[in-house]
């Protein structure tokens, strides 16, 4: 367990076939360059291992103000290696792997609702609903940083240019992208129901107004579009002030059935990182990280209080599928590195 951090989406897939794109791999490596791998991959076991049992705080902002749950952040090895590591047929392929690798610290508050007079915007008619929200914010963080004190020689070994994939083609023109989405999942009996949040400029203000009240100056409320920004600098674990360096935003459903008593949160966009695999069918499978929170509440159509919703454990990040066209040449040799492969075994 030393080598899997338990310490805390740009879209993933933009970000995968970018990536292939712009990754070559040599054609044959000398013995020098084998063995160099060979120990960079021990030392690195090693230097993960010792950061495991020295370094078991998690890494994450203090909770304040009704942030109940952070997810922190979760990396381990083979992800931070990506395509760094040559990988055998059948067995998994992760990427992107440093240094294009990125996760973000998330915290939220329990998810609430608002009873308010909402008007639409085709039509012109007003009504009133019931909107659930969740109020969150994000935090760009470093995950090489899970190493603690030997950081240092973990991104010594992670930049070494004996073990990394070469780059035939120009880089990337722009940075990647943060793009939030959160999807509400029923956990009763019966086919669950899936709720995207949505953009809605009324229910937006009117949740800023209830949350934040006169702490709201200089602070902006973001919906799921406003929130799409370019992935910043990561805030240090050091740093004294982290939440001056994040970026709040609301997640809304509206029309979710009142009798539900249970549901998770998914919260994507907040890493790139993915893994592809096939199924037992042989198809193939590509999935991306995300941020899973599940809620309890008695599911009561009639008489309905905030106050019932329940966070039920802690947030834990997973891989998820979904929906992908990968149409890269020769990827699957590319992020293999196959070529590696081949050279160890010869």
């Amino acid at each position: 367990m030393c080598l899997a951090f338990a310490l805390t989406v740009s879209q993933p897939i933009f970000c995968l076939s970018l990536h292939a794109k712009l990754t070559g791999v040599n054609g044959s490596m000398t013995k020098t360059s084998i063995r160099c791998r060979l120990i960079f991959t021990a030392i690195l076991g090693i230097v993960l291992c010792r950061a495991g049992e020295t370094n078991a705080q998690l890494i994450r902002a203090e909770l304040d103000r009704g942030f109940a749950r952070s997810s922190s952040i979760a990396m381990t090895v083979d992800e931070m290696l990506g395509s760094q590591k040559a990988r055998k047929s059948g067995e998994p392929i992760l990427g992107p792997g440093y240094p294009a690798l990125w996760i973000a610290e998330v915290q939220f508050k329990p998810v609430r609702f608002v009873r308010m007079d909402v008007t639409d915007p085709g039509t012109g008619v007003t009504k009133p609903e019931l909107v659930w929200y969740m109020i969150y914010r994000v935090i760009p963080r470093d995950y090489t940083e899970l190493a603690g004190n030997e950081r240092g020689a973990l991104l010594e070994k992670l930049e070494d240019p004996t073990i990394q994939p070469q780059n035939y083609i120009d880089a990337a023109p722009s940075n990647p992208l943060l793009i939030p989405r959160f999807v509400l999942r029923t956990d009763d009996a019966g086919p669950p129901l899936e709720y995207t949040d949505e953009v809605n400029l009324q229910v937006q203000q009117a949740i800023f107004e209830r949350e934040f009240r006169q702490r709201a100056s200089g602070l902006r409320l973001l919906n799921s579009v406003q929130a799409v920004m370019d992935v910043r600098e990561p805030v240090s674990v050091d740093d004294p002030e982290p939440l001056t360096k994040a970026s709040y935003g609301v997640a809304i459903w509206r029309g979710v059935d009142p009798n539900i008593d249970y549901f998770t949160v998914f919260m994507n966009g907040f890493s790139n990182a993915y893994k592809i695999s096939m199924n037992d069918t042989g198809e193939e499978v590509v999935e991306h990280k995300v941020v899973e929170q599940k809620f309890g509440r008695p599911g009561d159509s009639f008489e309905q209080s905030e106050m019932e919703f329940r966070v039920l454990g802690d947030p834990t990040w997973k891989y998820l599928p979904r929906a992908a066209k990968l149409t890269v040449p020769n990827r699957d040799s590319i992020l293999r590195n196959v070529s590696s492969q081949l050279a160890d075994e010869e």
